[in-house]
């Protein structure tokens, strides 16, 4: 996987289309991110081959924690996931309904944040990867919100959109969809890692999205049934799919620590994690581990140990000690009277973990 920017795939729907959809729209008591929304969820279902699926969403979140928050500048803003299974023999207004319904409900949840329910999740599968890899993103209506489209960015002069350019990093997602108005058009965006699709798959979505957005500026549209697939779930599969990667192949004894320096490390993570660790098979993340208590405790480990695993071979099997050992082929042993600990390499031959030219052997 390269550290890039994201594939960028766009395209604008005419004003007057784009006029006539609001309208379609306000006929069928929907917002027109609502209407995106399951634009993209319908497509999504037929490009999967099944229609339950998990997004995520990022959504503006100001709460009103004090008097003046209003004219507080800053980031108000928080992840949702929202669960969508577009029903089988509706047609399209009658799925926008129920997704705004499902939208609504769950954005009511706004105190529990998107970030707050991936990490139960992700405890529960015991899974260090992204539960919700792919985004929903609508900024629609914001601009009638604030009154107009803004043309000046006050002291750093005029917003020239003739001249408008962008790119997505961002960890944690693999497919993105915007949906934004500029120029009174309607502009539709994908943004994607590149080594995680077939390129052909993807450009097939992108076109069905915008055939199906199309649409919906007629009134026919609306009334049609729309076409998904049968299955509800996601059906087993040997190959690789998005949500469906083959976990490492790690070591996966349980039980309790096997030695004094296992036993050394659960107490590390009993301290940084504040829960008791009795079984050396349990997961960092499952016990309530996160990123950021990732580098705390692998500090704490190396100044326990005298050595610790990088955070990729922390990440690929934790918390397996033994594992990683036979892996890296060290062997641990106590030193002096102080309680210096030190990672040797069998057979190295040399004091100090160097190697037979004195070259200091990796952890």
């Amino acid at each position: 996987m390269r550290a890039s920017t994201m594939e960028t795939l766009e395209n604008h729907v005419a004003a007057d289309r784009w006029a006539a959809l609001r309208d379609q729209c306000a006929r069928r008591e929907v917002t027109p991110s609502a209407a995106m929304l399951t634009a993209f969820s319908v497509v999504l279902a037929r490009w999967a081959g099944h229609r339950r699926m998990l997004l995520n969403s990022l959504q503006l979140n100001r709460l009103p924690l004090h008097p003046d928050i209003h004219r507080v500048i800053g980031a108000f803003a928080t992840t949702m996931l929202i669960p969508l299974e577009p029903a089988r023999g509706r047609t399209f207004a009658e799925l926008a309904a129920e997704t705004q319904r499902t939208f609504t409900e769950h954005a009511a949840h706004n105190l529990v944040s998107g970030v707050e329910v991936s990490r139960e999740l992700a405890r529960r599968r015991a899974t260090t990867r992204p539960v919700a890899p792919v985004v929903f993103q609508s900024t629609l209506g914001m601009d009638a919100a604030i009154g107009a489209q803004a043309e000046s960015a006050g002291p750093l002069g005029d917003l020239n959109f003739d001249d408008f350019h962008q790119q997505l990093r961002t960890p944690q997602v693999a497919l993105e969809a915007r949906f934004y108005e500029l120029r009174d058009e309607l502009v539709l965006v994908f943004s994607l890692v590149k080594e995680l699709f077939d390129t052909e798959q993807v450009d097939a979505a992108f076109a069905d999205l915008l055939a199906l957005v199309e649409t919906l500026a007629d009134e026919a549209g609306w009334d049609q049934v729309v076409d998904l697939p049968a299955a509800a779930a996601a059906e087993p599969a040997p190959r690789l799919t998005l949500d469906r990667l083959p976990e490492p192949d790690t070591d996966h004894g349980d039980g309790p620590p096997v030695d004094e320096l296992e036993q050394r490390i659960c107490t590390v993570w009993e301290e940084v994690l504040g829960v008791p660790v009795l079984d050396r098979g349990a997961g960092f993340f499952s016990l309530g581990g996160d990123s950021l208590l990732v580098v705390r405790t692998l500090a704490r480990i190396a100044k326990e140990t005298g050595g610790a695993p990088s955070v990729r071979e922390f990440l690929s099997a934790p918390p397996r000690w033994r594992a990683w050992r036979r892996r890296s082929g060290h062997a641990w042993r106590t030193r002096g009277h102080d309680g210096d600990r030190r990672p040797r390499r069998r057979g190295n031959g040399g004091p100090g973990g160097r190697g037979p030219a004195g070259r200091r052997e990796p952890w």
